[in-house]
């Protein structure tokens, strides 16, 4: 196999048990049932919910809400925003600690807390408006029986509110579970043609050329221990790593028929991406490429990390005449992968043209699901 190499050397090495152990802790943080209040996203979830609140309390208490009560809303909304901002502020400074107490006491602390900020913030309110010479809202007879309502209906809302967050998890965790175990299985698929050919190959150059056969079952080895590695996703070196072992096997068997031209740029060692992402799309080329043809067929595997994208091209060309039907299990494989691991924004996309079959791959830096819907 002819094969032009246009990248650093690559080196594969094993993370310390520092930083495994703070991977652990932030997958153990992002499956907690309380979300990250900390994030853009949820500041303006929870303002969306400061003004429903403030919208519920006006109709449940306001006698005519036409002409609407702008004064009585406009009270309303402050007191809600301002004691939802504290309250999940101190929430969110509190969260790594909450992780690991049960879920009981996090919701009569998270309750309490609120009811806490809410009678003293009311109080504080009630007496800054009588400084001030300002109304209070025109439906208050008495402030601390109105102030008692309103401790009721928030202790409520707050327990329904935290209620559907750990229901929204337990959800989460099961649809997890179950995406993971299916994509397990997928991984566990070995193409028997595969495994076939490369024990008839190791076999007939035991006898010729020893030093090529031990290097084959050492890729293979290595292939064999990479499907059956317990793994979420692996540095993008490791997966390209793995990609030019299985290319070695293929090498042997297709000889000057397969070209790869390899062009990796920097940074792929700090890059994430799923497990056994690329080397199924490597196959697939070499499948419907090379093994159809009689002639030399370049395949170019090209890899450009931006400042926030990784973007991954893989072009084989189209045999003429010859086809291989397939039922594109691979493409769905891995596109199962990409949105386990970074959502929806990452893609898979597959297209022939003047010849060539290119797929092309867009994920972006080491974003897990959580940690997106956090951004939105």
């Amino acid at each position: 196999m002819s094969v032009q190499t246009r990248d650093m050397s690559i080196k594969t090495t094993n993370p310390p048990v520092a930083a495994t152990s703070s991977g652990q802790k932030s997958d153990e943080l992002n499956d907690f049932w309380l979300p990250d209040f900390c994030s853009t996203a949820a500041a303006r979830r929870l303002a969306s919910l400061a003004i429903l609140i403030a919208l519920i309390l006006l109709v449940a208490q306001a006698p005519s809400l036409w002409p609407l009560p702008l004064w009585d809303f406009f009270l309303l909304a402050t007191l809600s925003g301002a004691v939802i901002a504290i309250s999940f502020a101190l929430i969110c400074r509190w969260r790594v600690a909450m992780a690991s107490w049960p879920h009981l006491t996090i919701g009569v602390a998270s309750v309490a807390l609120i009811m806490f900020n809410l009678v003293w913030l009311s109080v504080l309110g009630i007496y800054l408006l009588d400084w001030l010479q300002l109304p209070l809202m025109s439906f208050v007879s008495n402030e601390y029986s109105t102030l008692a309502r309103h401790l009721i209906i928030v202790a409520l809302f707050a327990s329904l509110f935290l209620r559907y967050l750990a229901l929204q998890a337990q959800l989460r965790i099961r649809e997890k579970t179950a995406l993971q175990a299916r994509l397990e299985a997928l991984q566990a698929r070995i193409q028997p043609h595969f495994l076939f050919n490369s024990m008839n190959i190791i076999a007939s150059l035991i006898a010729v050329d020893p030093d090529k056969a031990e290097q084959a079952v050492e890729d293979l080895a290595t292939l064999f221990r990479a499907s059956l590695r317990d793994t979420v996703d692996v540095s993008l070196a490791e997966e390209i790593a793995l990609c030019r072992r299985y290319a070695n096997i293929e090498e042997l068997r297709l000889g000057d028929r397969l070209a790869i031209d390899w062009q990796v740029g920097a940074g792929v060692e700090s890059l994430r991406i799923p497990h056994l992402s690329l080397q199924p799309l490597l196959e697939n080329a070499i499948r419907h490429g090379v093994e159809l043809s009689a002639v030399r067929c370049d395949i170019t595997l090209k890899v450009v990390c931006g400042p926030e994208w990784v973007d991954i091209e893989l072009t084989n060309p189209v045999a003429q005449g010859a086809t291989r039907s397939g039922n594109q299990m691979s493409l769905r494989n891995v596109t199962e992968r990409l949105k386990a691991r970074f959502g929806e924004q990452a893609s898979l996309q597959a297209s022939a043209s003047n010849g060539m079959f290119v797929t092309r791959l867009r994920y972006p830096h080491g974003q897990s699901p959580a940690q997106q819907k956090s951004r939105r």
